[in-house]
């Protein structure tokens, strides 16, 4: 993969988060942290977690082989977890901005909060970020339905569709 397809993609999963957090900020505050099936996790729950694993990737990309995640539940509600998402991915801009091409076989050391220590090289980790925003947007669309509100179509093919279909490096603002 090369720097271009990894600042498109990270630019594809702001755009996406951005149009999650719209979804659920629409639902208001009381939906937002109620859990939808009464055992699940509240949407709270689940955009936080998604959060702080974005954070704790940044982190270990930055050379902090972190295995806590951050607590993010003073997010009452959306406005103050887009204010988070805000400062993070202005620190994941610049990191990614900063990288050449020969930094992402770059080793990434990797402390899990089971304990287990592991190396993965850069690149792969940051598609790895992707991957599971994926997932946990996939769960986040799954309650804000579920709670009565409306998902938003935040899946690569729209992004390219409203980005343009020359795959022109202009970014989507979320």
């Amino acid at each position: 993969m090369t720097i271009a397809e990894l600042r498109d993609l990270f630019d594809y999963n702001r755009w996406a988060h951005g149009k999650t957090l719209d979804s659920a900020a629409l639902l208001g505050p009381a939906k937002y942290a109620q859990t939808a099936t009464g055992r699940s996790p509240s949407l709270r729950d689940v955009l936080q977690k998604l959060l702080a694993e974005e954070g704790v990737w940044l982190s270990r990309w930055e050379g902090h082989s972190l295995a806590e995640f951050p607590d993010y539940s003073e997010c009452a509600d959306t406005t103050a977890l887009m204010q988070r998402w805000s400062s993070l991915w202005s620190r994941q801009r610049r990191f990614i901005e900063s990288l050449s091409e020969d930094e992402l076989g770059n080793p990434v050391a990797i402390r899990m909060s089971n304990g287990i220590e592991t190396v993965q090289p850069l690149g792969e980790t940051m598609t790895h970020v992707v991957n599971q925003a994926t997932y946990l947007r996939g769960e986040a669309t799954v309650l804000i339905r579920q709670l009565g509100g409306s998902a938003p179509a935040a899946d690569y093919f729209t992004y390219c569709l409203e980005r343009g279909s020359n795959g022109a490096d202009e970014a989507i603002a979320p």
